[in-house]
C-alpha cells in the first residue's frame, strides 16, 4: 500500500531508507553508490518533499509492514514526471504497480521517467512487461578529480559563450530529439553550463557540455559528434578537456554517462563504473 508519508513516519524511517539507497537491487536513481553522496545530501534532498508543492514522499506498506519510500516529483509545464528516490525492500513490483496507477489517475498526459540499475532486476522486468519503452542504458562513471592528472588536448577545441552559441546549436539540434536539455533550454541557461566545441574547418565535429550539480561536483550531460557517428579520437579530446577544466575549476568529482563505444576510453581517463543504468519511458494517456 502506498500513503503520504508524514514528517514523523520520514524521521522514523529515513535511516532504514537510506541503507536501501546503498543498496542498487533495491533501489532507483538517482544511486547513492556512487562515492559522491552522503546520507546528509539523502536525508536533505529527502526532506524537500515537505516544503515543496510538486513532491511527495509516498510510504510503502506490504502487510503493514514498511519497506521503503516512492519520492516523486512532477514539472505540470513540461508534463513531466519521474523520483527522486524509489527505495523498496523486497515487494518492487507491487510497488510500481500501485505507483503506476496513482500515476495514472492523477498525472494523465505526463510523460514518467523511471531509471534503475541492471542490478534492480524487479523493476527492469516490471517496466519492459508493463508498456514501458527502454529510451537510455549506460554505464554510470564517477572522476575523483583530485586524483586526476590534466591530459594534453588539441588546439581545435573552443570554449561555447553566448556569442558562438550556434557552434553548439548546429550539432545538438540535429541529435537532442525529445531530451530535456535541447538547445533553446540550454541557450537560455548557458550561465551554467560549461561547453566545448572541437572544430574543424569551421564545422562542429563534436561537443561536450556539463554543468555543477553540487559544490566541487559537476556531471557531464553529453558528448556528441557529427552524424552521431563515434570518432575515438574526438570522444577523448572532449572527454579530457571537460576532466581538465572541471579541475581546473577546483572540482572535485565528475558524473558521466556513457554507452559501451566510449566506456574503455572514459576508463582510461580515470573514470570509475558505478554500474549499469537504464532509464524507462512510459506516457500516461488521458483518462477518457
Amino acid at each position: 500500500m502506498l500513503k503520504i508519508c508524514t514528517e514523523s513516519e520520514y524521521r522514523k524511517y529515513a535511516d532504514y531508507v537510506y541503507e536501501l539507497a546503498l543498496d542498487q537491487s533495491k533501489s532507483g536513481y538517482p544511486t547513492y553508490c556512487d562515492g559522491i553522496k552522503t546520507k546528509a545530501m539523502f536525508l536533505d534532498r529527502s526532506e524537500k518533499a515537505f516544503s515543496r508543492d510538486t513532491e511527495e514522499l509516498l510510504l510503502f506498506e506490504h502487510e503493514g509492514i514498511v519497506e521503503g519510500w516512492i519520492h516523486c516529483f512532477w514539472l505540470p509545464e513540461d508534463r513531466y514526471l519521474s523520483t527522486v528516490s524509489f527505495n523498496i525492500e523486497s515487494h518492487t513490483e507491487q510497488a510500481l504497480g500501485e505507483f503506476l496507477e496513482l500515476a495514472q489517475t492523477r498525472f494523465g498526459g505526463y510523460d514518467l521517467f523511471l531509471g534503475y540499475s541492471k542490478d534492480n532486476k524487479k523493476a527492469v522486468n516490471f517496466l519492459s512487461a508493463n508498456g514501458f519503452e527502454r529510451i537510455e542504458e549506460d554505464y554510470n562513471n564517477t572522476a575523483f578529480l583530485d586524483d586526476f592528472e590534466p591530459v594534453a588536448i588539441s588546439s581545435h577545441l573552443i570554449r561555447i559563450t553566448k556569442e558562438n552559441f550556434e557552434l553548439f546549436r548546429e550539432l545538438h539540434s540535429k541529435l537532442e530529439g525529445g531530451m530535456y536539455w535541447n538547445s533553446d533550454r540550454i541557450d537560455a541557461d548557458m550561465d551554467n553550463w560549461i561547453i566545448f566545441v572541437s572544430i574543424d574547418g569551421g564545422e562542429t565535429l563534436g561537443s561536450v557540455y556539463y554543468r555543477m550539480v553540487n559544490n566541487g561536483w559537476f556531471e557531464i550531460f553529453g558528448i556528441e559528434m557529427k552524424d552521431n557517428l563515434f570518432d575515438p579520437t574526438i570522444f577523448r579530446e572532449l572527454l579530457g578537456k571537460a576532466l581538465n577544466s572541471a579541475k581546473e575549476l577546483g572540482g572535485k568529482y565528475m558524473t558521466f554517462f556513457c554507452d559501451e563505444e566510449g566506456q574503455e576510453i572514459a576508463g582510461r581517463l580515470g573514470f570509475r563504473c558505478v554500474g549499469e543504468y537504464v532509464c524507462y519511458q512510459k506516457h500516461l494517456e488521458l483518462s477518457k
